[in-house]
């Protein structure tokens, strides 16, 4: 955790700075994400795979350009972090695969509400 406190620290100063646009951040305990937690989650996705154009929209949600501009280095840095930590995030804007050739996964009745 104390490699990302540079990248925290720079994002949520742009965002104290720059945001047009407030954002939803739960605390550890909280069993949801919010709207913008799982946006956060999309652009260090986006980053992990280079695709700056998808976190920079993301970004754009809450910053004026120049914003998220200045917030794709943050991001890159968490991204890294998360992808040596084995945290490998799905990008969710690249087509699924073809539901018939993918196994189905079985669920069940877990009991948790941190689980959903």
């Amino acid at each position: 955790m104390g490699d990302a406190v540079p990248s925290l620290e720079s994002i949520i100063e742009i965002f104290a700075c720059t945001a047009h646009t407030a954002i939803a951040v739960h605390c550890p305990t909280c069993p949801r994400m919010s709207d913008s937690e799982h946006g956060m989650l999309r652009a260090i996705a986006a980053a992990q795979k280079e695709r700056d154009d998808i976190a920079r929209e993301q970004f754009e949600c809450w910053l004026p350009p120049v914003g998220a501009d200045w917030a794709l280095a943050p991001v890159r840095g968490l991204a890294t972090i998360f992808r040596m930590a084995g945290l490998i995030l799905p990008d969710r804007h690249v087509p699924s695969l073809d539901h018939d050739q993918t196994m189905a996964m079985k669920s069940w009745l877990v009991g948790s509400p941190t689980l959903h």
